[in-house]
């Protein structure tokens, strides 16, 4: 309904609205402010300035005898000059979402104030340093995506003051405007002023395709690189950022999307059992209950499913809890007795508030790792020149170390080295028992070769005794040949008596432990 002449003048005059005098607001009309609606041109911060200088000194008048004499100022108080700027920005705003003005929506107490609350609140949030973009990633797939960047486009405010969310709506035309709810500047359906401009500013205001351009850059980024941009590439000439992100929410999150998701949250639901068994806390088992809750919830906005209600919800709980602790089968039966309208039966929250206290696995102690035991008693020896300990240090901490700490930790750490090789596990005591296992083996090689030697020296004594015995029977014709070890052979003179062969045999044996050298 639009607003009559006295609604009109009682907007502009009455002390509980905007409060001027009836003079000050006939020089106003004279500036071209004669309708509610005409404030609506004059919402930009500068504009009320030109306004109060007119007012301070307005053009000369006529008087009777046709002379021009200067006026008297006309007074904005900064009462009335503060409402005036708010109504503007609220006319603009009516006018932006389609409604109609009326005197309920122009009512300074209540409705006007809470505007200027809510609006405050998003130039706040457009002053502030913008929020980074969602990205895509291993663990934010598509879906995951889409909501993370729904809810980011309500925050992130633009050229038009208000969230960039308006561009991605479902449904552009804009349907009739519900009834305002009572002393707020919005509807109950919408329920802020955000909202309100969200679901209804038109795609058609001229600064649409500067917010459009601004959606497209996010979507751009987000899927840069991944296997979705092929999707968001034919929007790119016009930077068609509406376009681009309902591309990707039809290609890629469609109703075959939600329909698994629902497959997977309800299976979980119904099979996923805890026995208490592991290290697997009951608390994070709850959490995976509420996570499928809320998935199904967000499937049921986007396709026809049924979402269980608080006494399902409770009954796939207790079917899915087979743990043989006594406190838990207690706490079971307590939640099963409890069946009134507000008891835990028919309340998930209170059930799993009365389950978590008796959870065996939170409850039993762990044990300490014999790593830890051992860390514990252990003693850090020191330096004994400066102190330092014999440890790990911290880039930090090392840079903190005098040249003589240094000096002294670089000789423990050498010297605890090289201990920890002769240990009986140590690299350098297996090298050292092979030397000794090959040195016991070469002692025993030349034993053996001795022992050879003293065999052959033998034997060519007996031949030159044997030589002996031929020469006094007159039969010696040629010189004999002892043979050598190593197959060398050498003349051997004989002799007519004792003394001759034992001088020969001495020889004979010194040139054999030669080696038949000399």
């Amino acid at each position: 309904m639009v607003l009559t002449a006295g609604q009109t003048t009682a907007f502009f005059t009455d002390a509980a609205q905007m409060g001027l005098s009836a003079r000050t607001r006939g020089f106003l009309q004279s500036e071209g402010i004669t309708m509610v609606e005409d404030l609506a041109e004059f919402s930009s911060k500068d504009a009320w300035t030109q306004i109060v200088e007119n007012c301070k000194r307005p053009p000369q008048v006529a008087n009777a005898a046709g002379v021009l004499v200067n006026q008297a100022s006309f007074h904005i108080g900064a009462k009335s000059l503060h409402r005036l700027k708010v109504a503007a920005i609220a006319v603009e705003y009516y006018a932006a979402t389609d409604r109609a003005l009326t005197a309920q929506a122009m009512q300074w107490d209540s409705t006007l104030k809470n505007f200027e609350e809510q609006w405050k609140a998003i130039q706040d949030a457009k002053d502030s340093d913008k929020a980074d973009t969602p990205l895509m990633s291993k663990t934010v797939g598509i879906v995951k995506w889409i909501e993370a960047y729904e809810n980011y486009s309500k925050n992130c405010i633009g050229v038009r003051n208000a969230p960039l969310a308006y561009v991605i709506r479902d449904d552009v035309a804009v349907p009739a405007a519900p009834a305002l709810q009572a002393g707020q500047p919005h509807s109950d359906v919408h329920g802020s002023v955000k909202e309100e401009m969200i679901a209804r500013l038109s795609h058609t205001h001229g600064l649409f395709r500067d917010d459009n351009a601004s959606v497209f850059d996010d979507v751009e980024l987000a899927t840069r690189g991944t296997k979705f941009a092929p999707t968001v590439a034919p929007f790119k000439r016009r930077k068609d950022g509406r376009a681009a992100f309902l591309a990707l929410k039809q290609q890629h999150a469609g109703p075959a999307t939600w329909d698994k998701e629902v497959k997977n949250c309800q299976n979980f639901l119904l099979n996923q059992k805890w026995t208490g068994g592991t290290s697997f806390f009951l608390e994070r088992f709850l959490s995976q209950h509420r996570a499928a809750y809320v998935s199904l919830q967000r499937c049921a906005e986007n396709i026809q499913v049924e979402v269980p209600n608080e006494r399902t919800r409770v009954k796939y709980l207790i079917d899915n809890i087979q743990c043989s602790d006594s406190d838990v089968k207690a706490a079971l039966a307590a939640i099963k007795l409890d069946d009134n309208p507000t008891g835990m039966r028919n309340d998930f929250e209170a059930a799993a508030a009365f389950l978590l206290p008796v959870d065996p696995v939170k409850n039993t102690p762990k044990k300490r790792p014999n790593a830890e035991i051992s860390a514990a008693g252990a003693k850090t020896s020191k330096g004994p020149k400066t102190g330092v300990e014999l440890r790990y240090y911290k880039p930090k901490e090392f840079a903190k170390l005098s040249p003589e700490m240094i000096s002294e930790l670089k000789e423990l750490r050498a010297a605890k080295k090289g201990k920890g090789n002769d240990s009986p596990g140590g690299k350098k005591s297996a090298k050292f028992r092979q030397s000794v296992v090959k040195a016991c083996l070469k002692e025993l090689k030349d034993k053996e070769h001795e022992k050879e030697e003293e065999k052959s020296t033998i034997e060519a004594i007996s031949g030159i005794l044997k030589l002996r015995s031929s020469a006094v029977g007159g039969d010696a014709k040629s010189p004999p040949n002892a043979q050598l070890p190593g197959g060398k052979k050498v003349a051997t003179r004989v002799a007519d008596d004792d003394d001759h062969i034992e001088v020969a045999a001495t020889k004979l044996f010194q040139l054999m432990r030669s080696g038949g050298k000399g």
